[in-house]
């Protein structure tokens, strides 16, 4: 049974990467949020920073309807840090806590910076379209999944209040191609590669643009590559974590019942498969090699 929604108060945070993102949302329009680049320090400046946007909202734990906390994958410590808060939180509040995909939530932070102009090559326009959040995971691998865009079809339906019309850039998130995981950049890039390259598919599947999001300085040259190769349908965007995200997407699932057991929620910690550890140990024994001939 769906929950009703009239007057719900959502405080959202992440800290699957290096960004601290804190939000608080109120009938899914954002009332504060915060995007502080801590690293390392998040365990310590998150509860502080919570309680600090709160007070400034004049809220009380006991206001909330729900916490919204990114899952990851991300930052192994990271992601312990806002989950456990989060779970820590609920548990004194006496509020639900809904798990979001971290990648889920920056991809729509991309889109998002896209949508707002932070892109050097100023095109704005988002057709149907690849998605990757990138969270560096380093030695060449990244956290990811692909989204597609241009669908309706599990969006992320956020009302704007102020016009009473729904707002066209919140919902072209379309849906999920990949699971969440970790991945070997350079495989993402030869994937990309193979389909744009390619002439089996439909034209209906074949993406007008691909976008690379999020932390994507480490595999700039990677990117320049292919960019290289197809042009301005290859785009990199850098932009940090936003928290408003992580909160809409929960205060959706929220809406939908779908709220889970606080004390069984989990990180979303992924690893290799099998066959890309194996191609990573390759590439990391032919650079050894190189550097000791």
């Amino acid at each position: 049974m769906a929950v009703q929604h009239e007057q719900v108060k959502v405080l959202a945070l992440d800290t699957s990467t290096s960004t601290m993102a804190l939000a608080l949302l109120h009938d899914r329009g954002t009332a504060a949020q915060l995007e502080s680049q801590a690293e390392r320090n998040h365990s310590l400046k998150l509860v502080p920073a919570m309680q600090s946007m709160l007070k400034g909202l004049d809220w009380e734990g006991s206001d909330l309807s729900l916490l919204a906390v990114g899952i990851g994958p991300g930052s192994y410590t990271g992601v312990r840090i806002s989950v456990t808060a989060a779970k820590t939180m609920a548990w004194a509040w006496g509020k639900p806590v809904v798990g979001v995909s971290s990648l889920h939530a920056l991809a729509l932070s991309g889109l998002e910076a896209v949508r707002e102009g932070k892109v050097s090559d100023g095109i704005l326009k988002i057709g149907k379209d690849w998605v990757y959040p990138l969270v560096d995971a380093r030695r060449g691998q990244v956290y990811t999944a692909r989204f597609r865009t241009g669908t309706d079809t599990g969006a992320v339906e956020v009302e704007d209040k102020t016009s009473g019309q729904e707002s066209e850039w919140d919902t072209q998130l379309g849906y999920r191609v990949q699971e969440d995981g970790i991945r070997l950049f350079s495989q993402v890039a030869e994937e990309v590669a193979h389909v744009l390259q390619s002439t089996d598919l439909e034209p209906a599947d074949m993406p007008e643009h691909v976008w690379f999001v999020g932390e994507i300085e480490p595999h700039l040259e990677r990117i320049a590559a292919l960019q290289e190769q197809f042009g301005d349908r290859i785009h990199a965007v850098p932009c940090m974590m936003k928290a408003h995200w992580i909160g809409r997407i929960g205060s959706k699932a929220f809406h939908q019942g779908e709220i889970g057991d606080t004390h069984r929620l989990e990180p979303n910690y992924t690893q290799l498969t099998e066959a890309e550890s194996k191609l990573l140990a390759k590439e990391q024994a032919a650079a050894k090699a190189v550097q000791q001939s």
